[in-house]
């Protein structure tokens, strides 16, 4: 069985000091924080009532991104999930992904404008960047979903790689971005010891200036909002370290805020709730051999553990 123990709870790495946190004005996310936005399902609810998320993720060689995005939004309670996936993975992610919803395109006839549409009148919230990096000409897809997308947009991995800052000031809408160190190094312009020096500030800075929402992933995962928030993450594991960790959590949040839980408590738990996942495998599997799949196979049990 699963048990905390108090030393973890509060354990700050070497990132993110105590003393830090009481000088920046830091909040420490917990299991409280996630039971205000993890509801119990209403008896007469149906699919509709949890929210429609829709993917545009994955490309050559990077499948599994696309169906870690479906499978994890899917386990984390969204209610319809739709992938647009590039015609050269469609079948390796439909036949992974079989309660989503998978639509194919044609990446080298591509009618951004059309696929755009296509996306936003499907989605409550949009999500893509998971596994893009061979994307033909995902750059233009990107700008399109950041030009058009009037709900929320959540932007991981190639589409930080890609992102232009000046576009960025000008959405719209509420735009969540999911970098790891290195890409948001890349996106500054700076080092990742340079960003390490002061991460809870330059998260601050960031979201603040573009107005949008940074999930700084590390070891002790940062929220930033645009008023000035800033949110420590209490939960995970170096076993997390593994490719695709970042795509489940992509899924979770874009599940959650498809879901209508308001954008902030739905990032706190998204956070938390991936690490716990990650905590509860590791504990069962350890942290040696852990991959990504894993923390989707145990996200029901995070969930049960949470809403006790």
């Amino acid at each position: 069985m699963y048990k905390k123990t108090d030393e973890f709870i509060i354990g700050i790495t070497e990132e993110i000091e105590q003393s830090e946190l009481e000088k920046d004005n830091l909040v420490l996310t917990g299991v409280d924080d996630v039971k205000r936005a993890i509801r119990k399902r209403e008896r007469d609810s149906h699919k509709g009532t949890y929210g429609k998320v829709a993917f545009v993720s994955g490309s050559r060689g990077m499948a599994g991104a696309a169906v870690l995005n479906l499978n994890a939004a899917l386990r984390s309670g969204a209610g319809l999930v739709k992938g647009f996936i590039p015609n050269t993975i469609y079948n390796v992610v439909e036949s992974m992904s079989i309660e989503a919803i998978t639509h194919p395109f044609n990446e080298e006839k591509l009618y951004f404008d059309e696929l755009c549409s296509e996306v936003l009148a499907f989605g409550d919230v949009v999500a893509t960047g998971s596994g893009c990096a061979n994307l033909f000409k995902y750059e233009s897809i990107l700008h399109s979903l950041m030009t058009e997308c009037l709900c929320p947009l959540v932007i991981d991995a190639e589409g930080i790689n890609v992102m232009d800052l000046k576009l960025l000031k000008k959405h719209g809408q509420q735009i969540v971005l999911t970098p790891h160190y290195g890409e948001m190094a890349r996106l500054l312009g700076t080092s990742a010891g340079e960003l390490r020096k002061n991460i809870p500030e330059t998260a601050r800075s960031f979201s603040s200036q573009y107005d949008s929402y940074l999930v700084l992933k590390g070891a002790r995962t940062v929220i930033a909002c645009p008023d000035g928030r800033v949110f420590v993450n209490t939960t995970g594991n170096p076993g997390m370290a593994t490719a695709g960790s970042g795509d489940v959590l992509t899924g979770i949040i874009a599940s959650f805020i498809g879901q209508g839980i308001e954008i902030t408590q739905a990032l706190k738990a998204a956070v938390y709730i991936h690490g716990l996942s990650g905590d509860m495998a590791a504990a069962e599997l350890g942290e040696y051999s852990l991959i990504a799949g894993d923390l989707i196979r145990y996200l029901p049990h995070a969930f049960n553990e949470i809403m006790k």
